[in-house]
């Protein structure tokens, strides 16, 4: 009968265990639908497998974050407050969420501020002589309330899930933690690119170009170069794939990708919100990279092609550069890189 109780307390144990550390990964992922989703709203292009993939990598990413926080910190709090006081209730939970996700970027962002003699934002002053001014302060709180707020949500998260206390309801928290957890990290194996557009598919972790030259085509002929990259990639049996991010209707970074399963890829990449902040580097122009992913891949006559296609709608728009930066004559950039 005393084997059979302890067996008894021994499971009761080890399922509030199970119970808790659910209720913090639920938590965990509620913190993080509070981050991913309003980026989600934001995105305004259509929905390609790329963003898909962007998509699942973040939320991979920012659960794996929110894990680690509401491990290591919120956690230990809870047991703290819970040792004190015999319910923690909502409030409780809530705020230590907001607090947890606080602590870390705020001290952080502190540190920063104070190690900085003089600084300025839209022309106003915000360090002057290592003392922050009221308008960083003000600055600072915002920042960290915004980061908070996902915290927040999985206090309130944890405390809802904490709150089953029947036996199979507790069972139901820790298969419904289990499930998402293992969705978070399996969907970005599944979901992928498989495309020739991902130059990564077949486990390459980077890629030399064999071609690289800046574009100085006016922002406004995009569309037209667009059309010639499609009608380029039709007559050479080209997959053509266009991106774009929008961000309050303007664009911030777009490009093309022209590729074949032979192994030949061609990017074409452009920043207009360099030319909108002033930039320096919003001279540099388009950049174009042409990139042979196979050994055996004839590159050569294809690049000559579009290449002339581009020097006769732009002519001598087009700067090649080495490996080091330097520019190149067009004989010497069609020599390839080893």
């Amino acid at each position: 009968m005393e084997s059979k109780i302890t067996g008894a307390r021994v499971e009761v144990r080890l399922q509030q265990h199970f119970h808790l550390l659910a209720a913090a990964l639920l938590a965990a992922f509620a913190a993080t639908a509070a981050l991913v989703v309003p980026f989600l709203m934001q995105i305004e292009e259509a929905i390609n497998i790329v963003v898909v993939t962007q998509v699942l990598t973040l939320t991979m990413t920012t659960f794996m974050v929110a894990t680690a926080h509401a491990m290591l910190f919120g956690l230990p709090l809870f047991l703290f407050v819970r040792s004190k006081r015999s319910q923690v209730g909502i409030g409780a939970c809530a705020l230590g969420g907001f607090v947890v996700a606080a602590l870390p970027f705020g001290v952080l962002a502190l540190m920063s501020m104070l190690s900085i003699q003089t600084a300025s934002s839209n022309g106003k002053p915000t360090i002057v002589n290592g003392v922050p001014t009221l308008l960083l302060w003000i600055e600072y709180i915002r920042a960290v309330g915004l980061t908070a707020l996902p915290g927040l949500v999985g206090g309130l998260a944890f405390w809802a899930a904490m709150r089953s206390g029947s036996r199979r309801r507790s069972w139901t928290v820790v298969s419904a933690a289990a499930l998402l957890t293992c969705g978070v990290f399996i969907l970005p194996v599944v979901v992928r690119d498989r495309s020739c557009h991902n130059s990564f598919r077949d486990g390459r972790t980077s890629v030399s170009p064999q071609v690289y030259a800046n574009l100085q085509v006016p922002a406004e002929d995009w569309r037209t170069l667009e059309q010639t990259f499609a009608d380029f990639g039709r007559a050479h049996a080209l997959s053509i794939r266009g991106d774009e991010q929008l961000r309050d209707g303007r664009s911030t970074w777009r490009s093309l990708d022209l590729c074949n399963e032979a192994g030949i890829s061609i990017n074409l990449y452009d920043e207009p919100w360099l030319a909108h902040v002033h930039s320096p580097r919003a001279g540099e122009g388009m950049k174009l990279s042409i990139s042979a992913l196979k050994p055996d891949t004839d590159w050569k006559p294809l690049a000559r092609h579009l290449l002339g296609e581009i020097e006769t709608a732009w002519p001598r728009k087009t700067t090649f550069r080495g490996p080091s930066g330097q520019i190149l004559s067009f004989d010497d950039a069609m020599k390839g890189r080893p």
